[in-house]
């Protein structure tokens, strides 16, 4: 048994493993706490939330005649950034580290910064990662679902049968977040041909394997092909025949396209373009593309391009015999990138939690609900209805913070934002805590988004998740005027003048700057 150990962790989960370690007859001299703590006015050398207990405590004075008198705990000898001078200082014989199991990251840097050091260490379970079954070997389960507290989202499977099986069905994007959902999601309905198109080696790797595990009988094709290329779309779609085509392949990420609106427009625009020009010719029946809430009244390079998109799928519709339709939702869950992505890394990483403003507010559906709700869209669209706009029910819009809060919960911690005030004392079975800072909303994002603009007029569908609005053909010197002025050959190359040029394509919607 080591004599002499340094504990490190969370001030809560510091707390609660010297409780249990003082209940152990023969347990190591603890010579203080390392406690985790991201930001430079938290305190480092002194007993946190410190009252007129015993000195160190952090424990509130008990009343003699009632409260037995609280042990001293160790002091808190600095935070981690103070790791090694500790260490070299204290020299202790065994670092134990408690941590929730969800900060793999921070959990990982630590080991190896002990390791080099030569002080071994102890990896020991929170209660509350005891509790829920999770540890170094196990994931704590997490239902995303839950933080949208309404019930999931359901799928008319007779109807979408009709329009799926039997069918060669087609999908861009195939190895992203809602493509490769779609992909899973079609493979069940029994389609005569699967034909997923990616230009992501490693994803369109990943998606093939998996369709190739769920469905080993089903025919499939995996093109690595990049959409924007217009003759090689062609030629695929002529070769291999689609019925239906899910159009999910674009750039989604506004503050990046801020910055590579010539990316934005040459995927976002003209690999659109690309696609549904190759259906047309080529006879498919359906094509489906998924659009944004981002593209109302757009305010960024990502939603513009989007609704040029849009613009261009509206147009095709008056003109061929494919039925053409649009889906238009807001964020997802969990998808690639997506704040809850972001916030898994961020946890992972010990904190904090980053929100871009306390008032901002967004539409949210888990992967399965919008990649589910986009096929239902498919069997929805006659020849009365092509150029339809669908619209998933969202539900209400949600506070990102609220979010923030019900996801650290998920994940066993309590989200704090930063210089909340503390309780004097904590509760005896404080949950660990998490910080959340906030941001600034950055380029091209919005504090609130919508679905509809004010002037569109919202229809009810057969199915009651789904709602359309009917948005009338462009004119088609508008189209021809939007492919000529951002062609590759004709567009300028400064980015600032592409994104001039959006400005005057999308009137009186775009703005510089967020608000």
């Amino acid at each position: 048994m080591p004599r002499t150990a340094i504990i490190i962790g969370l001030p809560e989960t510091c707390r609660q493993l010297q409780r249990q370690l003082d209940l152990v007859p023969d347990r190591p001299v603890t010579l203080g706490w390392i406690v985790h703590q991201k930001h430079p006015d938290a305190p480092s050398h002194a007993p946190l939330h410190a009252g007129a207990g015993p000195a160190g405590s952090g424990e509130p004075a008990p009343a003699a005649a009632t409260r037995p008198r609280a042990a001293p705990h160790p002091p808190i000898l600095g935070t981690l950034e103070e790791l090694e001078v500790i260490i070299g200082r204290r020299r202790p014989e065994v670092a134990l580290v408690t941590l929730p199991a969800a900060m793999t990251i921070l959990t990982g840097s630590i080991r190896a910064r002990l390791g080099r050091l030569g002080v071994p260490v102890r990896f020991m379970p929170t209660l509350a990662d005891q509790l829920a079954g999770t540890g170094p070997w196990s994931r704590r389960e997490i239902d995303l679902g839950s933080l949208l507290e309404r019930p999931p989202r359901r799928i008319d499977e007779a109807s979408v049968r009709g329009v799926l099986e039997a069918r060669r069905v087609l999908i861009t994007g195939a190895g992203g977040s809602i493509g490769s959902e779609l992909a899973r999601i079609v493979c069940r309905f029994d389609p005569r041909k699967l034909i997923l198109v990616e230009r992501s080696e490693n994803a369109l790797f990943e998606i093939d394997r998996q369709i190739a595990r769920r469905a080993p009988r089903l025919d499939r094709s995996a093109l690595l092909h990049d959409i924007v290329d217009a003759a090689g779309t062609l030629g695929h779609l002529k070769r291999l025949r689609p019925d239906v085509i899910f159009h999910a392949a674009a750039h989604k990420h506004v503050p990046l396209m801020e910055d590579h609106p010539a990316a934005a427009v040459d995927n976002n625009l003209f690999g659109t373009i690309s696609v549904a020009d190759a259906s047309d010719r080529t006879g498919a029946e359906r094509f489906v593309m998924i659009s944004t809430a981002k593209a109302v009244r757009p305010r960024s390079v990502m939603g513009a391009t989007k609704r040029l998109a849009e613009l261009y799928v509206q147009h095709m519709s008056g003109r061929s015999e494919t039925l053409f339709s649009m889906v238009r939702y807001g964020n997802v869950l969990g998808s690639t990138g997506s704040v809850l992505d972001i916030w898994s890394r961020e946890i992972s990483e010990g904190g904090p939690l980053t929100v871009t403003h306390p008032d901002m507010t967004r539409y949210f559906m888990t992967i399965a609900e919008a990649a589910a709700l986009v096929i239902q869209s498919a069997a929805l669209v006659d020849s009365e209805a092509s150029g339809t706009v669908f619209l998933l029910d969202m539900g209400q819009p949600i506070k990102v913070l609220d979010l923030a809060h019900g996801f650290a919960a998920l994940h066993g911690l309590e989200a704090r934002v930063v210089d909340t005030p503390r309780a004097a004392a904590e509760p005896e079975g404080a949950c660990p805590t998490i910080e959340i800072v906030f941001t600034t909303p950055r380029p091209g994002e919005k504090l609130h988004e919508e679905l509809v603009a004010e002037t569109d007029a919202i229809r009810p569908t057969a199915h009651p998740d789904i709602q359309s609005i009917h948005l009338a053909s462009p004119d088609p010197d508008l189209v021809d005027r939007i492919i000529r002025l951002l062609s590759p050959g004709n567009r300028p190359r400064e980015a600032a003048a592409i994104v001039h040029t959006l400005r005057n394509l999308v009137p009186l919607q775009m703005q510089p700057t967020a608000a």
